[in-house]
C-alpha cells in the first residue's frame, strides 16, 4: 500500500490501522496536536501583534471550522465546488487518458474526497488497482477513507495527518508508482503570489518525468458573484470567519466576544483577490491568558484572516513557466468561472 521507508520515518505509535468492512485504512499520523498547538500559538502571537493585524487560514479548519466549510460549499452563492465537480464530472475521462500509466492519487488538503471520488471511479475502471493517499491536517480523512474503501474493492488508502509541506516532502518515498497529485477546491488561490511559486516548486521538484499535478485554480469574474460567493445570505461564511476567534478562545484560553467583531468580505480588483476581514466594532480590549498578553482593538480596526486569488489564464501559465512546470491542457466551465489545470515536469517532447 505504502513504501516501507515512509512507515520507517514515522514512530510505531503514529501508524494506526482502522477497520472498514473486509479493509483496512492506514492512518500515518505526522502532525503532532502538541507541536500544532505551539505553532498556532506562535502564529497567533505574531498575527495579532502586528501593526496590521492578521491570522492565517490554515487555522480555520478545526473540526467546527471544516463542518462550517462543507456548509458553504453548498450554499447557492459559492461556485466553486460545484463548478469544480461538474467539470471533473463531464471530463474525468479525458483527464485520466491524460495522465497515462498513473496508478497512485495523491491529494493535498483531501477533506471529504467528495469531488475526487469521481476521479476514483473512473480510474478504478481503468485500472486493476489504485492508490489512493490523503494528506490533510484534519481528521475528516478518516471517515473519507473509510467510506471510499466500502465503494471500491480494488482500492488502497492512506490517510497521512500533515500539512502541505510536510506532505509534499513525503511524496517521493511513496512506492514508485507513476503519481497524480491532486490540488483542488482552488486551496492555491489561498497562498500569496510568492508562496504560489514557491509551492509550485516544491511540488515539482517531488515529481518523478511520469508524474502529473491537478491544480484547481478560481479565475477573475464578475465582481458581483465574487462578492456574493464570500457573503452568503445565510451567514455561514461569517460564523467561518469568527469561528476562528472561538478557536483561539477555546485553545489558547482567549477572551474573544464573537458579538463585538463583524465579517467584512470583499473583492479587491487591483489585487485581483478577494479580502476577509474580522472587524472590531469598538475599541475593546482582549486577554489570551495562554501567551500571557492583552490585545488592544480600535474600533473599525481589522484582523485580515484570508486572501482568495483569482486567477486569469494568462496568469496560470505565469505561474507554472516560473516553477519549470508545462500545462498539458486545461479544462474549464462553459462560463469559464473555474479552471482544472494538469502540468507536469517541463520537457521538451510536451507542449503546453
Amino acid at each position: 500500500m505504502i513504501d516501507s521507508v515512509l512507515v520507517e520515518s514515522v514512530k510505531p505509535s503514529q501508524i494506526k490501522k482502522i477497520a472498514s468492512g473486509i479493509d483496512s485504512l492506514t492512518l500515518l499520523d505526522v502532525y503532532s496536536p502538541i507541536q500544532n498547538l505551539d505553532n498556532f500559538a506562535k502564529d497567533v502571537l505574531l498575527g495579532l501583534k502586528a501593526d496590521k493585524k492578521f491570522l492565517s487560514p490554515k487555522y480555520f479548519y478545526d473540526q467546527k471550522g471544516s463542518e462550517l466549510f462543507v456548509q458553504i460549499t453548498k450554499t447557492d452563492e459559492y461556485y466553486p465546488t460545484r463548478t469544480e465537480r461538474e467539470i471533473i464530472n463531464q471530463f474525468s475521462p479525458d483527464i485520466i487518458k491524460k495522465c497515462e500509466n498513473v496508478e497512485q492519487l495523491i491529494e493535498l488538503g483531501s477533506g471529504t474526497s467528495e469531488k475526487t471520488d469521481i476521479l476514483l471511479k473512473n480510474f478504478h475502471e481503468k485500472r486493476n488497482k489504485i492508490d489512493y493517499i490523503m494528506i490533510d491536517v484534519s481528521d475528516i480523512i478518516i471517515e473519507s477513507g473509510k467510506e471510499l474503501l466500502k465503494k471500491y474493492d480494488r482500492l488502497s488508502v492512506t490517510g497521512i495527518l500533515s500539512d502541505y509541506t510536510r506532505g509534499l516532502t513525503l511524496v517521493p518515498k511513496i512506492g514508485n508508482k507513476a503519481k497524480l497529485i491532486l490540488f483542488l477546491g482552488s486551496s492555491i488561490g489561498n497562498f500569496e503570489p510568492h508562496e504560489i511559486e514557491k509551492f509550485l516548486v516544491l511540488t515539482r521538484q517531488n515529481l518523478n518525468q511520469e508524474d502529473f499535478i491537478l491544480v484547481g485554480f478560481d479565475l477573475v469574474k464578475d465582481r458581483k458573484i465574487l462578492h456574493a460567493a464570500y457573503n452568503d445570505t445565510k451567514g455561514i461564511t461569517k460564523a467561518f470567519n469568527l469561528n476562528i476567534l472561538r478557536r483561539i478562545n477555546r485553545e489558547l484560553e482567549a477572551n474573544f466576544d464573537l458579538n463585538k467583531f463583524e465579517h467584512h468580505a470583499f473583492y479587491n480588483e487591483n489585487r485581483s483577490r478577494i479580502e476577509m476581514h474580522l472587524v472590531s466594532k469598538e475599541n475593546q480590549m482582549v486577554t489570551i491568558d495562554a501567551l500571557k498578553i492583552k490585545i488592544y482593538f480600535k474600533k473599525n480596526e481589522s484582523i485580515h484572516t484570508e486572501n482568495s486569488y483569482k486567477f486569469t489564464h494568462k496568469m496560470i501559465h505565469s505561474y507554472a513557466g516560473m516553477a519549470n512546470l508545462n500545462i498539458i491542457k486545461t479544462w474549464t466551465d462553459p462560463a469559464n468561472y473555474f479552471a482544472l489545470c494538469l502540468m507536469r515536469q517541463n520537457r521538451k517532447n510536451i507542449c503546453a
